[in-house]
């Protein structure tokens, strides 16, 4: 992990980490069963680019936006509760949410010890922003998730 001292270090940081997350539903997006699962996959794909757009913006004005004060839905525990180990190959559409919630709360549980751990109020900040994105991209994922088991 590259040397984060800086505002600006930490925001290229986490466009990076939006990049490979990306990357990493467009590759689940490749091995999907269905057009449908495919489809989600790659909606995935381009909300983290969306992500990094954001970012990017937020590096270009120098700060962060003013927090919304939306609360997001409670979380399921479904990344927590639920296992998959992805063994290469196919997914099932639920196998790919699980996958994908368990992802986001790594990045939630790493943004936070960066947080915990950053040398200034200002990283912290950043972090703790970056951590409550991906929090709320996992409830995202999980509230998908949750949905599918109700259709059945």
């Amino acid at each position: 992990m590259p040397e984060i001292k800086t505002f600006e270090d930490a925001i290229r940081f986490a466009i990076y980490h939006e990049e490979e997350e990306a990357e990493f539903y467009e590759s689940m997006a490749s091995r999907s069963q269905s057009e449908d699962q495919k489809r989600i996959m790659l909606g995935q794909a381009a909300e983290e680019r969306d992500h990094k757009r954001r970012l990017e913006a937020i590096l270009a004005k120098g700060k962060l936006p003013i927090p919304s004060g939306v609360v997001a839905d409670p979380d399921l525990k479904i990344a927590e509760t639920l296992k998959v180990v992805d063994r290469g190959g196919a997914l099932s559409y639920e196998e790919a949410l699980i996958l994908s919630a368990q992802r986001e709360k790594q990045a939630v549980r790493f943004y936070k010890v960066l947080a915990q751990s950053a040398p200034s109020q200002e990283l912290a900040d950043v972090f703790n922003f970056l951590a409550e994105q991906e929090l709320k991209h996992g409830k995202q994922i999980e509230q998908r998730y949750d949905d599918t088991q109700r259709e059945d």
